[in-house]
């Protein structure tokens, strides 16, 4: 009864916003008292088809279905040794899917080839370990996933590309003549740029900026822009400039940009700066406990189109929320509104600057502040890892096996997820609407489709095995449902 009452709740929640059912899949290849852990999902655009992998303890389970949703194919995986922690992309040829994976420390590849019309699969571990190099990231294409790597204390990147059929291939790019320089002005390394010393980590976050990004993602200082054909890692560790490298693939060729941007206003030097692409522009950010600017370049020009200035003894005249603090960790969200600009200005003191950008009908959407970690002694975990962690991923659950997996390689559910970290993160921020001019402009802010996606599963039971993703012009989310033991998905559109 009380799954009944469960069900017909969330489908009344989410019919509020344009939202159906979608598919249900049985959890049919696994023993009775194998739960879905985890699940993922890859879209063929080509073969009009997309399939399901639900991971547990003993196996992944694969399910090919067409976009009317006809069932194709299915069978299970018992997927790779104990130790590959996260998916980290995919490629798709001829009807066949391989996942990629990557091990915990950032060392050792693998992948499982999923074959639908065999219905069967080929589990590989590649012949090589990262020594000198640091994982920064992946970027799947087509036939094609590209692992970028960084040389330690250099200024060499590499990239790593294989192909569906396994094959793969090592390019190095050495930027030692491009001088790179630190906040004093001074030469430094590409591997010092994208190197967290306090962390111990290299945390690139994957955008795509056809979703709602939020500031707990953009503020990280470097990213890796996934605009298909291309890829641009952009580096803002430093206050001077904001560095851009472009890569087109599949030919590898690569163009690098500086950007400058502000570290300060006359006497008041910047704590944090921070950038946000969106098409050909630029948004870079900086601020101290006194004061924040904004400025808009044009990306080819680095033409300077709009600058915000914002004090700390001053209302804010382009703002249309109020200044909102959230504070988050893996267990809850609790959100307050505060009433001075100096409120605001005070998380550039310890956190990390960040600017978002969304379209509306009129221009943009524009959020501003920044976002900070709240460091926690102790011991464990306390639970699964949440995104911000040395794997990049968005949730790492382990199962009884050893077999851990994440979603990192699916953005949109990574802009979904972003909110939960394993360490608590307090944001603060403001909502901006502005015309094609970037003119301030009155009006309500537009909830996002993440939003209104969250606000109404926060009342419900914990989801397990979430994921989010987009097929055409809608999203789709699902999750498991342990007692009938079926995983259903939900259609929903903006």
């Amino acid at each position: 009864m009380f799954f009944r009452i469960l069900f017909l709740s969330i489908f009344c929640v989410f019919s509020t916003f344009a939202q159906t059912p979608f598919l249900e899949i049985p959890n049919d290849l696994s023993k009775k008292n194998n739960s879905v852990e985890n699940a993922y999902v890859v879209v063929d655009n080509e073969k009009k088809t997309f399939s399901t992998f639900m991971v547990n303890e003993q196996s992944i389970n694969a399910y090919l279905y067409s976009q009317e949703l006809e069932p194709i194919s299915k069978f299970a995986s018992k997927g790779l040794p104990e130790g590959y922690n996260e998916i980290i992309g995919k490629t798709i040829k001829n009807g066949q899917v391989r996942l990629y994976f990557k091990e915990y420390y950032n060392k050792k590849f693998g992948a499982v080839l999923f074959d639908f019309y065999r219905e069967q699969s080929i589990e590989t571990e590649f012949g090589f370990k990262l020594e000198d190099e640091i994982y920064l990231q992946s970027h799947s294409y087509q036939d094609r996933l590209y692992i970028i790597t960084v040389s330690k204390k250099s200024s060499l990147l590499n990239i790593y590309t294989f192909q569906h059929d396994g094959k793969f291939e090592k390019k190095s790019f050495d930027f030692t003549e491009n001088v790179f320089v630190n906040g004093k002005n001074e030469p430094t390394t590409l591997y010092k740029l994208l190197y967290d010393s306090f962390n111990g980590l290299t945390s690139v976050v994957k955008i795509e900026e056809s979703n709602p990004n939020s500031l707990q993602i953009t503020s990280n200082l470097s990213k890796i822009y996934d605009r298909g054909d291309s890829f641009i890692l952009s580096i803002d560790k430093e206050g001077l400039f904001t560095y851009l490298l472009e890569f087109k693939v599949p030919e590898l060729s690569v163009k690098i940009a500086a950007i400058e941007k502000l570290n300060g206003m006359g006497d008041e030097k910047f704590n944090t700066t921070n950038s946000y692409l969106y098409k050909d522009k630029i948004f870079q950010i900086g601020g101290n406990s006194k004061i924040m600017v904004l400025t808009v370049k044009e990306l080819a020009t680095k033409k300077e189109l709009k600058r915000f200035v914002l004090s700390k003894d001053e209302d804010i005249p382009f703002k249309n929320s109020a200044i909102i603090e959230e504070y988050a960790t893996n267990q809850s969200i609790k959100t307050k509104e505060l009433d001075k600009t100096n409120l605001l200005l005070q998380i550039f003191n310890g956190g990390n600057s960040g600017v978002a950008v969304n379209p509306t009908s009129t221009g943009y959407q524009l959020t501003l502040g920044g976002n900070e970690i709240i460091k926690r002694g102790g011991g464990g975990f306390g639970g699964p890892m949440m995104f911000g962690g040395p794997g990049n991923g968005m949730m790492i659950n382990s199962t009884s096996s050893g077999m851990v997996v994440t979603s990192g390689f699916n953005p949109t559910f990574f802009s979904f997820g972003s909110f939960p970290y394993n360490e608590a993160n307090r944001t603060k921020r403001i909502e901006c609407l502005f015309n094609e001019d970037f003119e301030h402009i009155d009006g309500e802010i537009p909830q996002n489709v993440f939003n209104r996606l969250r606000n109404h599963t926060s009342n419900l039971p914990k989801a397990k095995a979430e994921t989010v993703f987009r097929m055409d012009d809608y999203f789709v989310y699902g999750r498991y449902f342990t007692i009938d033991n079926v995983y259903k998905f939900f259609k929903f559109s903006e």
